[in-house]
């Protein structure tokens, strides 16, 4: 196999990322030659090939739900989904991660007033269930918090096969698909558990060479652009949608900078939005 076909199955059978791919075939077939245009070399080819330009023929308008940490999201954030996904006409969901909070059982110290773990548990499944009557098919995005069950096993030194797989848990329907990364159309999606701040996404996307989506830090929620000659990539913190006001936030409330809710909206590999929730969604104006 020479490294055209091999970069062929590397980007669109097995698919791996633009980085991920030159790397492989710089270390398979081009060793000691200069990194940078190996990689130019392999994207230049794997665009003009017939594969790229069927898969990008089907370019998809994504709509990203940011952290909803249940049982503690904000109950008009759904009303707000719903709204701004219709008016942008969007045919693919993702959920950036942190479906639910798991407060109860996490590490970190509980509030006086919190839940039990069997309270917090039942409450944040009808809320799941709720999401997934509206948006029944959409990709979920592991995040840190959907994780706390199995660090605490691994604490005990319980393996995983002992527990319940994110969708047994949870309750998700077949339409739900469970990663923890999302390559579509050249956009990476994370949850963005290692790159905080307010320029978290837009460095995610310079160090991947790919345009990037990114949920985790709540109080960040925007897209920032980067080019060059030949390219444009963006980064795209897609904020959160949790309730400020439950005690599972409390450590935030003296934080600089306060939480950001809105969602992500991806048109293409170049061109994506924030939509901040805006008043006529917020709690003096309830609808539930």
């Amino acid at each position: 196999m020479d490294w055209k076909q091999k970069a062929v199955e590397l980007k669109f059978t097995q698919g791996k990322s633009w980085t991920e791919t030159s790397r492989e075939i710089h270390e398979a077939y081009f060793q000691g030659e200069d990194y940078t245009k190996v990689h130019e070399k392999v994207r230049g080819y794997l665009r003009s090939h017939v594969k790229y330009n069927k898969e990008n023929s089907r370019e998809e308008v994504v709509g990203i739900i940011g952290d909803t940490h249940f049982p503690f999201c904000h109950p008009n954030y759904i009303y707000f989904l719903e709204d701004t996904f219709r008016k942008n006409k969007v045919t693919k969901i993702v959920h950036i991660g942190d479906l639910c909070d798991n407060h109860a059982i996490s590490r970190w110290q509980k509030e006086a007033d919190s839940y039990g773990a069997n309270q917090e548990y039942e409450l944040a499944l009808k809320d799941v269930r709720l999401y997934t009557k509206v948006f029944p098919k959409l990709t979920l995005l592991l995040g840190n918090h959907c994780k706390i069950p199995e660090r605490q096993a691994a604490t005990l030194g319980m393996p995983s096969q002992f527990l319940k797989s994110t969708k047994e848990l949870w309750d998700l329907p077949k339409g739900w698909e469970v990663t923890e990364q999302l390559i579509l159309n050249n956009v990476i999606y994370e949850h963005g558990i290692n790159a905080m701040g307010v320029n978290g996404a837009i460095n995610k996307a310079v160090v991947s060479m790919s345009s990037c989506v990114i949920g985790h830090s709540h109080s960040f929620g925007g897209c920032q652009y980067r080019s060059n000659y030949k390219d444009l990539i963006f980064g795209l913190n897609v904020g959160c949608g949790i309730d400020v006001k439950a005690y599972a936030f409390r450590y935030g409330k003296y934080n600089k900078h306060r939480e950001t809710l809105g969602c992500g909206i991806v048109y293409n590999s170049s061109n994506a939005i924030f939509v901040p929730m805006g008043d006529k969604f917020f709690r003096s104006k309830l609808r539930i």
